[in-house]
Order: C-alpha cells, then structure tokens, then sequence
C-alpha cells in the first residue's frame, strides 16, 4: 500500500510534465525522485537522504513551479520516521517560493497523513513480530522441557529395570547359587560314603534342592505383577470400552518391547477410543499391536464417519511430542473411518 502511493506520486509527476510542456531539463527531478523512490522501496535507507528530496525540490522549483508536488514525497518520509524536524525545511521552502497553493496543500497533508499512520501500522506490525517470536521461543521451550522430562522419565524406566534384573541376578547367585553348588558338591561326596554317612549326606542334597526350589519359586512369585502391565493393560482397555464392540489383535513377542513404550501406548489407544466414543458413528473397533525385530505397531481403527473432520486436538499433539521423543510417530487418518497408528522402533540393545 505505501509503496504504491509512492509510486503514484511519480506517474503524478509525470502527467504534469506531459500535460505541462514545461523544460526537458525538469525531467531529470522526476526521473531523480524515481531513483530514490525505487531505492527506498528496495533498501532501507538513512533518514538523512530526505536532504537530497529537499534539496532536488529547492533546485528545480525556480525552474519547474509543479515541482513543488514532489515536497510530498519528504513529507511522507519524514513523517512516517518520525524526523519531524525536517518540516521547518518545508516550510521554508514554502514562505521562500510563495506556494500556497490548495492543491498543494491538501497533497502536503495527505502525505503527512499517509506518513503517520505507516509509522503506526509499523509499529504494531513489530510489536507483534515481537509477541510472535516471544510466544514461538516459548513454545520451543516447552517442547524441549516436555522431550526432556520424556527422555528422564525413559531412562528411569530403563535404570528400573535394569536394577530389576541386577536384583534378580544378585538372589539366585547368592542363595539359589550357592545351594545348588552345596548340593553338587553333596552328591559328589555321596558317591564316596555309606551307611550312615551316605544317608546323612543324601538328606543334605534333598534339603539344598527343596531350598533352592523355594528360592525359584519365591523369585518367580516376586517378578509376577500384581497389576496388570503391558499388553494386558491394552487388552483391559479394548475390554472394558462400552460404547462400540472392540477387536483386539496382537501378534509377534511381547517381550521385546520395552518398560516406557507402553507408557505411550495405553494413552494413544486412550485417545483413539475416547475419539472413537465422542465423535464417531462406528460399528466396530479394530485393535491391531504388532511386534516384529524392528519395531512396534499399533493401530486403532473404527469404521464410523463422524470423525472425518475431526481436528487435531491436545491430545494427539502430545502424543506425536512423544513419540517423537522416543523417535517414532503418531498419525491421524480419517479418509476411511478413523484410524490412529503409533509405531516405535526397536533399538539393538531392546531386542
């Protein structure tokens, strides 16, 4: 818009010189006022050369008198600047050339005007820039708080289950171990006794051998969750849902896939079920987790339309955060039904 009305003033001057027939060297002011004008639309140029707009209209006024319309040209700068110390330069040239004309005086406060009101649109356009890149920082920041809490909660994940296995390890080395180690070395002994002695040792393998059977049994009594965990937290969810019949299919070992990744699995099939029960007309559910070596895959899909234009809400955008963080993905298709599909890799030390 300002650079049109620059440029306006322009193919004004030019009509007056056409219609006016004034001298071929006045010309020159025009096609100088061109330059400026095409340089100032291209680059950002110092306040100080509306000197040389001043100083172009002091020179060709005595030889051109409509040169004075192109006092609009400084005026606008200066005004949408802020340089208003420039004016009294104006005003001068006005009382020195006696030009007092309406129509030049009405161009003069247009110009004026036009200048205030860019130096106003200028600076809200900054102010919002600024709140932009303020608002754009602070959702960076968030993100990176949000990766970093995902990646500190993940590696508990992992140093719990490794202090897990070194716990397990650490009870079947030293009493499971050692017991039958003692009964090893029993048997051997027995081999070399009799009567009394044989007997004696014989009920010493039988009592090592019960203790560490104990000790496997209370190991492995220890390690069963009493809550539900894992796939059978996915398969209670599918279950439990009332709203619309859910199928629930797994396939490829379950083991493989580690502690934290199901903390982001049973909110995705969460919110793809809640979705499902707000928004959509289906008939069915269709659960699919697949584990093969190199990632894990699972997809919700019903077959309703209601969801076709369902936006992106929080809760997908915080489920793609994360699983972003745990270098996967999280997908949103509405084309037939409504499908959400989170898939996570595998690394080498997992499998």
């Amino acid at each position: 818009m300002v650079s049109v009305w620059r440029f306006m003033n322009i193919v004004f001057l030019i009509a007056l010189w056409m219609y006016q027939d004034p001298p071929l060297v006045s010309f020159l002011f025009v096609i100088s006022l061109a330059i400026i004008v095409c340089l100032r639309w291209r680059f950002r140029l110092p306040s100080w050369t509306i000197i040389i707009d001043l100083l172009l209209c002091f020179l060709f006024i005595p030889l051109w008198s409509s040169s004075a319309y192109g006092l609009a040209l400084p005026v606008y700068e200066m005004m949408s600047r802020q340089k208003y110390r420039f004016l009294i330069i104006v005003i001068l040239l006005l009382a020195m050339f006696e030009l007092y004309s309406i129509v030049l005086l009405w161009l003069l406060f247009q110009a004026g005007v036009f200048g205030v009101w860019d130096a106003s649109s200028s600076k809200q356009r900054e102010r919002y820039i600024t709140e932009a890149d303020r608002e754009r920082h602070a959702r960076h920041a968030l993100e990176n708080v949000k990766e970093e809490l995902l990646q500190s909660s993940r590696k508990a994940a992992q140093l719990a289950e490794v202090s897990e296995r070194n716990r397990i390890a650490r009870d079947l080395h030293d009493h499971v171990g050692h017991d039958l180690t003692g009964a090893n070395l029993a048997l051997e002994a027995y081999e070399q006794l009799e009567g009394k002695e044989a007997e004696v040792m014989l009920n010493e393998v039988k009592l090592r051998v019960a203790r560490s059977t104990a000790m496997l049994r209370d190991t492995v009594h220890d390690m069963t969750p009493v809550t539900r965990i894992g796939v059978d937290v996915l398969e209670h969810i599918a279950k439990e849902f009332i709203h619309t019949p859910v199928s629930f299919q797994r396939s490829g070992d379950m083991q493989l896939v580690p502690v934290h990744y199901w903390g982001l699995l049973e909110p995705c099939l969460k919110e793809a079920l809640t979705n499902v029960a707000r928004h959509s007309d289906a008939t069915e559910v269709n659960v699919n987790l697949d584990v093969t070596m190199y990632l894990v895959r699972l997809s919700i899909q019903d077959n309703g339309t209601g969801s076709k234009h369902l936006g992106e809400g929080s809760g997908i955008r915080n489920l793609k955060v994360r699983a972003r963080a745990n270098g996967g993905s999280v997908t949103v298709n509405a084309v037939n039904g409504y499908q959400v599909v989170c898939v996570l890799p595998l690394e080498e030390d997992g499998r």
